[in-house]
């Protein structure tokens, strides 16, 4: 499943083709905007990185698709349709 993280702020995009939730995406986009990519797969800092950074989750009524932000970092993320 391919996933888009975007920053509001500067427009950048980030493409994750994996089979994460959009908070575990945003969690992996937040760690390599950071430069702390040896740490992607430490489970303990990426909780850590939930709790400093809450991501919210939810689904449109208009379209019926999920997406989550993260307010503290201007991340938002959604899954890439066809």
């Amino acid at each position: 499943m391919n996933t888009i993280v975007k920053n509001l702020i500067t427009n950048e995009e980030a493409m994750f083709v994996n089979d994460l939730s959009l908070e575990e995406n945003i969690v992996s986009q937040i760690i390599i905007g950071n430069k702390q990519t040896g740490n992607l797969i430490d489970q303990d800092f990426r909780n850590k990185i939930k709790a400093e950074h809450p991501i919210q989750t939810s689904v449109s009524t208009i379209t019926g698709r999920e997406f989550a932000f993260c307010e503290s970092k201007d991340l938002h993320a959604k899954y890439e349709t066809k």
